[in-house]
């Protein structure tokens, strides 16, 4: 097993070279969600189907639209339309897609917790989400990348508290906008094929401007993966913070920070069967998880996960 990170920079040299993937490409499929997304729902529940902000296409959607633990689900009913903006809202959430001029997209994603909510919420009870999430196209070994390159542009629209502030834990209660990206064993030759650990990048935590480093077990509800989650702190990669009415703009690489939590996980006693070899990027969702009673928004553009591949000599 690999147990340092000197270690996976020396096996990371050695480039996979029937690859098909230029030496640059974005890890994300139909950034204009051409396709529409499929409703995903929990529970075991079937989706009742997909919705599409820019007109119903025969293809397959590479998209999903989550709502874990949710009351009100969205579905194509909701939509109205004006120019190039597509809104889906009902009691409890919304979400918007709007073609940007020139190319790109701009989504607002909102989610009313106080509807959802009769009281606070106590421990083990689950909690509403609002993501977007998508199994990548391609799927680089995190073994043949020199870097992995986040941008994103994203501004806080509102959040408050809905709750009894005498009734606030902070070990419980919470609004958590965020990406997560699985890095995965996808060697079925391993043992161990399909085991993964949860990366996260946090954008905004309502408990905190500065979001500390969190590397633990995935817990809190009885669904919970407990795979391991390991998710850097916002001094490790960006300036100032989300708090506030403003834009703010991120570009940094992930990749050192992927090498890093693989060599925690192992630490850890997580992904003890798999080798660094074996380790693919996967997936990604993208959006809110709130745990306490609060009614939040957030807006973002230019998103994108640009994966560059080593190359002979690198």
């Amino acid at each position: 097993m690999l147990t340092t990170v000197t270690c996976l920079w020396a096996q990371a040299t050695q480039p996979d070279t029937s690859a098909a993937e230029p030496p640059e490409f974005s890890l994300l499929g139909d950034p204009g969600f051409a396709r529409g997304l499929i409703l995903r729902r929990a529970d075991g529940k079937p989706s009742p189907g997909n919705i599409y902000p820019f007109g119903k296409s025969e293809e397959k959607p590479i998209w999903g639209l989550a709502e874990w633990a949710s009351k009100y689900e969205l579905s194509e009913a909701d939509k109205t339309v004006t120019g190039e903006k597509a809104v889906y809202t009902n009691t409890g959430k919304t979400i918007a897609f709007e073609r940007m001029p020139g190319g790109g997209m701009h989504i607002w994603m909102d989610l009313a917790a106080s509807t959802e909510y009769d009281e606070p919420r106590t421990s083990l009870q689950a909690w509403p989400h609002l993501l977007i999430e998508q199994s990548f196209p391609e799927k680089p070994y995190v073994k043949d990348l020199k870097a992995l390159n986040l941008k994103f542009t994203g501004r806080l629209d509102h959040a408050e508290m809905k709750m009894r502030r005498s009734a606030f834990d902070p070990g419980l209660h919470s609004a958590q906008f965020q990406l997560f990206i699985t890095v995965q064993n996808l060697n079925q030759d391993s043992e161990n094929y399909g085991d993964f650990l949860w990366f996260g990048v946090p954008f905004y935590d309502y408990r905190e401007r500065k979001i500390p480093p969190f590397a633990a077990q995935d817990g809190g509800k009885a669904d919970a993966s407990q795979k391991f989650i390991y998710s850097l702190g916002t001094r490790d990669y960006m300036r100032g913070d989300f708090h506030g009415d403003r834009w703010v703009s991120v570009e940094t690489d992930l990749y050192p920070h992927i090498l890093k939590a693989f060599e925690l996980a192992q630490g850890r006693g997580f992904l003890t069967g798999s080798d660094f070899s074996d380790m693919r990027l996967a997936s990604m969702n993208l959006g809110w998880e709130v745990t306490g009673t609060f009614d939040v928004g957030f807006e973002f553009k230019d998103f994108e996960l640009l994966a560059i591949k080593r190359t002979s000599g690198q």
